[in-house]
């Protein structure tokens, strides 16, 4: 049985904060980032969406909001869903955390499957995380699912549901406010768009 996948990026925050690491940061929507959920939900609409899975992170839960509401549907809130913590790199520049931990920038440019942001999670555990929401996705009972995360999340399982390794999630862009489309059958997965102006 196939099976329709859509994964948002949450909308725009703070300009400030473009060019930094925010993970964990707990930020709001910024006044573009409402207008984007409001237009994400608008692109929504005549999709016949059954099954609205959300971040925790405040930033996607305000993104959710618009959704839900245009929808009729109860946003379901996944910790997996989170993104990948970076420890004491959150809210900092690359320029930043060269300047403070060069040594670790350079494992981490490695793209070591080893690597842990420090004070923060590891890849491993990080892919663990995503491999768990693909799982929940394959054995849901809703056919048509929309995932409202994080960046490196929908670049992991853009990754993880085309078999492409994790080193490979670096080459998918996907902006705030953008998003992702997959059909997804028993036998593999299939991506059918991925919009950074969406205009569905």
């Amino acid at each position: 049985m196939k099976k329709q996948l859509t994964l948002i990026r949450h909308g725009a925050i703070a300009a400030s904060l473009d060019g930094c690491y925010v993970g964990r940061l707990n930020e709001p929507l910024s006044v573009k980032g409402k207008l984007q959920a409001t237009r994400l939900a608008n692109c929504l609409q005549k999709r016949n969406i059954d099954a609205l899975w959300c971040s925790p992170a405040l930033r996607a839960v305000e993104t959710s909001v618009p959704i839900a509401k245009q929808l009729n549907l109860t946003v379901s809130n996944k910790k997996d869903l989170d993104e990948v913590d970076f420890g004491r790199w959150e809210g900092m520049t690359f320029e930043q955390i060269c300047s403070a931990d060069p040594h670790l920038v350079t494992k981490w440019s490695e793209l070591a499957e080893d690597f842990c942001f420090p004070e923060g999670e590891s890849h491993i555990k990080f892919q663990q995380r995503v491999a768990r929401v693909v799982k929940d996705i394959r054995n849901s009972e809703q056919t048509n699912i929309v995932l409202v995360t994080h960046g490196g999340v929908i670049r992991s399982l853009i990754c993880q549901l085309l078999g492409y390794h994790y080193r490979d999630r670096l080459k998918f862009e996907i902006v705030r406010g953008g998003l992702v489309t997959f059909d997804l059958y028993s036998q593999g997965a299939v991506l059918t768009g991925l919009y950074n102006e969406p205009a569905l």
